[in-house]
């Protein structure tokens, strides 16, 4: 088989993972497949610079960057106070495992780092286990559970816990 056709069919599976991915998050089939689209159209322009080591890491962060942008236009901004979102945490033995809407966490991380903010959405927005948010960032598992530990930290003090 060719490089190109290998390379065509691994992103035609990358694509359908992807996909189910953000169906899973609850995006519509059409934005779903915008999204891919655009994604497939921003691999092929950027060919040259990906690698084999990176191009699938690179290729979920595009997508689920382009949903998040998507889901902001589409006019999710209603921004909650940050004493409810701190009421609501406070009726939780682990603060972080209750469940956030997207308006909350993009409230919670205005103010955090990139890095922490793409692990901390990709664990409580999309809900990925550490082991695939490793897997499409392209680190090690440990560094995922460092940097949320590190963004969780940031987040709690600043919505007033004392840690």
């Amino acid at each position: 088989m060719k490089k190109e056709n290998v390379l065509t069919s691994y992103l035609i599976k990358l694509g359908e993972e992807v996909f189910r991915l953000l169906l899973a998050k609850g995006a519509k089939k059409e934005d779903a497949e915008d999204i891919i689209q655009n994604t497939f159209y921003k691999v092929y322009t950027l060919l040259d610079n990906l690698t084999e080591k990176n191009i699938r890491p690179w290729f979920f962060r595009v997508a689920l960057n382009e949903y998040i942008d998507l889901k902001r236009k589409k006019g999710h901004q209603n921004i909650y106070l940050t004493e409810e979102i701190y009421a609501k945490l406070q009726h939780t033995d682990n603060e972080f495992s209750v469940i956030l809407n997207k308006d909350e966490i993009f409230h919670l991380l205005k103010d955090v780092k990139e890095e922490y903010k793409e692990i901390f959405l990709l664990k409580y927005y999309y809900d990925l286990p550490y082991e695939e948010i490793a897997t499409i960032l392209d680190i090690k598992v440990n560094s995922v559970k460092q940097k949320l530990y590190r963004a969780r930290k940031f987040i709690h003090t600043k919505i007033g816990g004392k840690h």
